[in-house]
């Protein structure tokens, strides 16, 4: 093929132009791997931090009242709906936990062990202890693994949980790491227990729920809302900031890469016209020996194009290889996330993403240089040197 030959030529005979073309398609190929990586993991630890560690919605009791009296059939009535994983009712205050002269501000959380471990997955996020041991000890307690050090309590230790000129005596049975500020507050009884310590009867204040899909939580608060009087709520209305975030991030992601798309695209186009001002006279001649103008185009996208592939591939290796470097520093992505170094996620699509990437800058910014060769009058181009 005549204009694959001369194209060829031109890469190996320019070298300085395909090194500066080829390097700055691998640069821009390498940003893109690296942003992808690093927004979906971003993306992910906030969701498991925070999403996945959290009811997706919560029902609170009637506008009039303060707890929900009627939680087992409201409960078996949502654990119904498609779409729905897990059903927990929950009675949750705040109050005081001291043990010994140590006295920290506590969030409570009664519950049926089964029904939360469905929902929060919490024998998971347990150190120590069985969490399923709440069903069968009242006065047992489970404790954030934060609460339990500045309380400066161990495993078997008594400790006193007040609520107002209440208290109760209990026995720390296990400790919990949920990787949230919770640990800081964060106590689990029975909810018998916290029924006990609230005097409020037989009454939950909240209902958590878990979805298949977490995306859906507005559309099924909103059915909840529609189908009784109880308050539900999704959590993207109780974590605003974190939903917008998960919902901007897709139109932010395709912002940056138009951006680093047009810079890259404006270095390449702007290394291909240098290109066709060098080769105005071997342009003419070509055209006067019977060249036509679309063999004229074809050779400088073919150029082109024929650099986009091991710039694609190089950009990639350098882009999986900043991104297994930045991995090895000691730096944290969330604060929920103390601890663990920066992870960047690696998927083949990625690759296959850096290609299409490269084939596409360079043949946008191949067409304006290659078009301008074609229109170029042969006698003008011939004369030009």
């Amino acid at each position: 093929m005549f204009e694959l030959d001369v194209a060829l030529r031109h890469i190996v005979t320019n070298r300085r132009g395909t090194a500066f073309t080829l390097i700055s398609v691998a640069i821009a190929v390498a940003i893109i791997i690296m942003s992808l990586g690093l927004t979906e993991s971003v993306s992910s630890q906030i969701i498991e931090n925070t999403v996945n560690k959290n009811p997706h919605i919560l029902i609170g009791p009637k506008e009039s009242e303060s707890y929900i009296n009627m939680y087992r059939s409201l409960s078996d009535q949502v654990g119904s709906y498609p779409g729905v994983l897990a059903v927990s009712p929950r009675l949750v205050g705040q109050g005081a936990a001291r043990f010994q002269d140590n006295v920290q501000s506590v969030e409570f959380v009664g519950v049926d062990p089964a029904l939360e471990d469905r929902l929060m997955s919490v024998q998971e996020s347990t150190i120590s202890g069985n969490f399923s041991d709440l069903r069968f000890n009242n006065r047992g307690a489970f404790l954030g693994v934060e609460l339990a050090r500045n309380l400066n309590i161990r495993e078997g230790g008594d400790f006193y949980l007040y609520l107002k000129n209440d208290s109760l005596r209990l026995k720390m049975i296990g400790i919990l790491q949920k990787d949230t500020v919770k640990d800081e507050t964060l106590v689990y009884l029975s909810l018998s227990t916290a029924q006990e310590l609230v005097a409020e009867g037989d009454v939950v204040s909240e209902i958590g729920v878990k979805l298949a899909d977490y995306t859906r939580a507005p559309a099924m608060a909103k059915k909840l809302n529609d189908a009784s009087w109880y308050k539900a709520t999704s959590w993207q209305d109780f974590s605003r900031e974190i939903a917008r975030f998960v919902g901007n991030q897709g139109v932010t992601n395709i912002l940056f890469y138009m951006f680093i798309l047009l810079i890259s695209a404006f270095v390449i186009a702007n290394t291909t016209i240098m290109v066709v001002s060098k080769r105005r006279r071997e342009i003419g001649i070509l055209m006067a020996m019977g060249a036509k103008r679309r063999s004229i185009l074809m050779i400088f996208l073919l150029e082109n194009m024929l650099i986009s592939l091991p710039a694609g591939i190089l950009g990639a290796v350098l882009g999986y290889a900043a991104a297994w470097a930045i991995t090895l520093l000691p730096l944290n992505v969330t604060s929920a996330a103390a601890g663990e170094g920066i992870v960047i996620a690696a998927r083949p699509e990625y690759f296959v993403i850096a290609l299409a990437f490269a084939l596409s800058l360079n043949f946008v910014s191949g067409l304006y240089p290659a078009y301008s060769a074609a229109r170029l009058d042969p006698v003008e181009a011939i004369g030009s040197e």
